[in-house]
This record gives C-alpha cells, structure tokens and sequence, in this order.
C-alpha cells in the first residue's frame, strides 16, 4: 500500500525543489537539549506557521544515530478507541516514499487492546504526513517509520500504549516523535499563557513520572480558559502516549526548543494556533519534579493568600483566580497554608493531592484555614492584621516502606490504616526531639491510630517534601 500525499500543496509546497529549499531554511536548531534524546515534540499545521518549530526540532535530531521514527501524532478525522497504525506500504510525498517499519508495527499490534491497524484513521490524516519532509531531508530514504495516531481520552489506556511503545524501542536504533499542535484560536496574549503552561505541565508530568500530571493541567486549563480556546493541545492523547513511552526509557526530563503561534507570523493575534518544540530527555542528575519558584513569584502568592483572607472577609467567598501569565501558577499543586499568630497556630488548611491549579489552591486554603479550620474561631478583620502566612507546596506522595525510608526534618508524612489516616508537614519536626515521638504523635493526634501504629505492616507510610516560604 502506498499512502499518497493528501495535504501537498496546501500545508506544504507540492513542488519538490521548493519544498527541499522550504525545509532546509527551516532547519535551524534553536535551544539544544542537555540530555540524552529518545524523543521530541513537533507540530504538524502549514510549514508558513509551525515549519520553524518543527525544522528546530529535525535540525536538533539530525545527527543521532536512528533509522526508525516512531511518530505518535493526533487523529483529526475519526474518533478511535486506541492507538490507530498503518500497518505495512510506505508513505509518499513530494520528496519520494518513506517506508513503513512492518516488524515494529506487527510487534505492537500484538497488544490488541492498545493498537488497531486502521488504513481509514490514515487517508486524509495530515499529522503524520507533515513530519515526513524533515525526516526526509535530515535522513534521506534509508530511515523508516511507525505511524500511529491517538485522540481518546483514556488516559490509563494511553499510557499502556506508551509504554507498550517505549518496550518496542528499546534495543532497536529508533526514536519518536509527538506530532501535536498546543492551543487552538484564542488570543495571542491567552495562547502565551496557557501554550507556556501545557509545555512547562509536560516538563513537570516527566520530572514526577506521572502522565496522569500531564492530563490534570490540560483538564484545569481548559476549564479555566474555556471561553477563549477550543483546546489547549489538540494533541493531549500523544503527547500523554509519548510521556509513558519516554518514562519507559529512562526519561526523566521535557526540555524545550522552541514556542511560536501564528499570530507570530500573520500579525494577527485575534484568533492564534500554538507551537511547540522540545526533548523528551534523560538528565543525570536527576531533576527536581518541582516547579520553581523564585522569591518574586513566592511574594506574589503570599500576597494573592492575603487578598483572598480578605476578600473572604467582604463577601464569604474566596475570590476565583484567573489563567495567569506566570505558567507555575497554572500548574496543578498540592499546598497547605499555614497561619499563625505571635507565634501560635491560628489555622492549617490544604491537600496532599493537587485539587486544582497552584494559584486557585492558595487562594483557596489561605481562606479555608482563616474561616473553616474548626480547631479555631474564624479570623477577624483585626487578626487578619496579626496573621503570618506561610504556603508549602508540597511534592508528589511516595509510599515508603517502613520508618527507616523517613527522613528527620526532610520529609513530611501521611499515614494511613483503614479509614484512619492524618500527617504531619516536615516543618512539625521542630516540636519533636526524636522519629519515634514524631511518628507517634501523628498516628495519635492526627490519624486517630495507636501510637504505636507506625510500626505495624498494615499501616502505610507516605513520604514528601515542601517548598516552604512565609511572610516576612
């Protein structure tokens, strides 16, 4: 089977000379990556708009050592249930064919639940076909390639086939590449925000191994931006397959190349479509899976704690938070926020889990903890003045297996037995002279337990870490 062009001359030059000079302008690289390269992100609209993206990507490329290219791409013109392949033929363009990597595609197609070979998925399917040019130019005819396009929205299922294609890779001289686009006609000014935060929320997804990390900040950014974009990634389900594949790997990093929007380029910002370039990489040492927060940005969520106190004080309410244009506050955030007054606990509210995005989160718990901590009387205008707060954010729970993984004055801890479950932030440790008296009391005070429960292997042990920072 030959799969012809069916986008020539409309997303891309169907003249092969002008087409070979359109992609060898584009093939600049711009921000190289640090680690080790198993795969990257390219976007697939008209070469006028995504082309520099895409070429930076190919141009960053070209020199491993590869002669197959997986490419995981978005599926525009049919729902499908799982990874859809075109199984065998090749595929052609103005520069010639590019043929299918058969054996790699049978060896997937094993996996019935995650892959179907679908040729109608494929047709007039213009994602994958718009990568096949810069592969061409960087690889001549010698490299093959495994087409395969996702759009359900079973994360679960996406990340078996991540997975499942991550095992396929190993041992074989392949990479991948996601083939998405990121928001999809909002403003220019919006597309910042949100296109930022989706790539910085893939950053965070391969730093905390969580794919799942991946689809919560896409879910709460497109409920936050709904009114002025149809998506934020028209391409969530592969760029959630090419995590899982890439964790596979050893990846432990996303680092990225390079972000554009058509308004870029048309000077028209009213209605935009976003771009991004990056690596999904193996980094040595390994990076921390938090976002960082300098003293600037720490400021202004004290500050947004304290409107929000305060705005709770006027109308009962805590004060909804816009899509900001920093992309760490946009990112979903576990926090606790902490009160005290001349030196005393006034109230302590937050989660272990991320419930919402990092600014709705402290706006949120810096309310509940002044009006809804029932250890306390609610706040009044005049202790509003007397309050310091203090917000840690905290990093993804990891069940440890006994005490002897806890880390005095390091690391907070959740314990759970039954329905009976409480923690303790690492900050507690300073009222506690030893693990034992600090393990103790929380199974006592906090989870309800025996005092001794910590010690019991039906009891589990959570451990994680805070970025911690107070009002001056």
């Amino acid at each position: 089977m030959i799969r012809k062009p069916a986008v020539a001359g409309r997303f891309y030059d169907a003249d092969p000379e002008a087409l070979r000079a359109a992609v060898l302008r584009f093939l600049k690289p711009a921000n190289r990556p640090l680690g080790e390269v198993k795969g990257f992100l390219a976007p697939h609209a008209g070469y006028t708009y995504s082309g520099p993206a895409a070429g930076s990507a190919f141009a960053s490329v070209k020199d491993l050592d590869f002669d197959t290219l997986v490419i995981m791409a978005t599926g525009h013109t049919m729902p499908l249930r799982k990874g859809a392949l075109l199984a065998s033929g090749s595929f052609e363009t103005p520069l010639g064919r590019v043929e299918i990597d058969a054996a790699f595609c049978a060896e997937l197609l094993k996996e019935k639940k995650l892959f179907e070979d679908l040729p109608a998925a494929h047709e007039e399917e213009h994602a994958v076909e718009v990568q096949l040019p810069f592969l061409q130019a960087v690889k001549g005819s010698a490299v093959k390639i495994v087409p395969i396009l996702f759009n359900c929205e079973d994360t679960a299922l996406l990340e078996k086939a991540g997975r499942a294609v991550g095992r396929a890779l190993k041992g074989r001289r392949a990479l991948f590449c996601v083939s998405s686009d990121l928001s999809h006609y909002p403003p220019g000014d919006v597309a910042e925000m949100s296109d930022r935060s989706v790539l910085l929320a893939l950053r965070q997804a391969m730093r905390n191994a969580s794919p799942e990390y991946f689809t919560l900040a896409n879910r709460l950014l497109l409920a936050k931006a709904a009114g002025s974009l149809d998506t934020t990634a028209c391409g969530q389900a592969a760029m959630t397959a090419g995590a899982a594949a890439a964790l596979e790997l050893g990846c432990n990093d996303f680092e990225l190349g390079l972000y554009t929007h058509s308004g870029k380029v048309s000077g028209d910002e009213t209605a935009v479509v976003g771009y991004g370039a990056g690596f999904f990489t193996k980094v040595s040492p390994k990076p921390s899976g938090a976002p960082g927060l300098d003293g600037r940005m720490q400021e202004e969520l004290l500050a947004l704690a304290r409107f929000s106190i305060g705005g709770c004080l006027k109308t009962g309410k805590t004060p909804s938070q816009p899509l900001s244009f920093r992309p760490e506050f946009n990112q979903p955030a576990a926090v606790f926020v902490t009160l005290t007054s001349g030196g005393a606990l006034r109230g302590c509210i937050g989660s272990l889990e991320p419930r919402g995005t990092l600014a709705d989160m402290v706006g949120a718990y810096a309310g509940a903890a002044a009006f809804e901590d029932p250890r306390f009387e609610p706040v009044t205008a005049a202790d509003l003045k007397k309050l310091k707060i203090e917000i840690s954010v905290l990093s993804p729970l990891e069940r440890v297996s006994g005490p002897e993984a806890v880390k005095a004055g390091v690391h907070g801890v959740y314990v759970k037995n039954g329905g009976r479950s409480g923690t303790y932030l690492p900050q507690v440790w300073e009222h506690f002279t030893d693990k034992e008296e600090f393990l103790s009391s929380l199974c006592a005070e906090k989870a309800g337990l025996a005092a001794g429960a910590w010690k019991d292997q039906a009891t589990e042990l959570y451990t994680y870490t805070v970025s911690s920072f107070t009002e001056k």
